[in-house]
């Protein structure tokens, strides 16, 4: 578990507490969402099989992007600002 000092009040808190898992897990949906998306509308070739839709690989790539995409910003419990880590 790391320690993460705000950069306003100056307090530690865990980076690993509820309301981070949450944002992480909102932004990963979302971004799973709108990856399939897009990927509906393109298509993948898939060799001999013809072609594949991209719906998976897109939720997949967006789903991880969001996920990592919301991991760099936090908000202090103290103080409630958002900052980037």
């Amino acid at each position: 578990m790391a320690q993460i000092k705000c950069p306003k009040c100056k307090r530690n808190f865990s980076s690993n507490n509820t309301e981070s898992f949450v944002t992480r897990g909102a932004a990963a949906a979302a971004g799973a969402g709108v990856g399939a998306w897009f990927g509906a509308e393109i298509g993948i070739v898939g060799g001999p099989a013809s072609g594949i839709a991209g719906t998976v690989p897109g939720a997949i790539v967006g789903g991880l992007a969001g996920w990592f995409a919301a991991d760099q910003f936090r908000r202090c419990p103290h103080c409630a600002r958002i900052f980037k880590t």
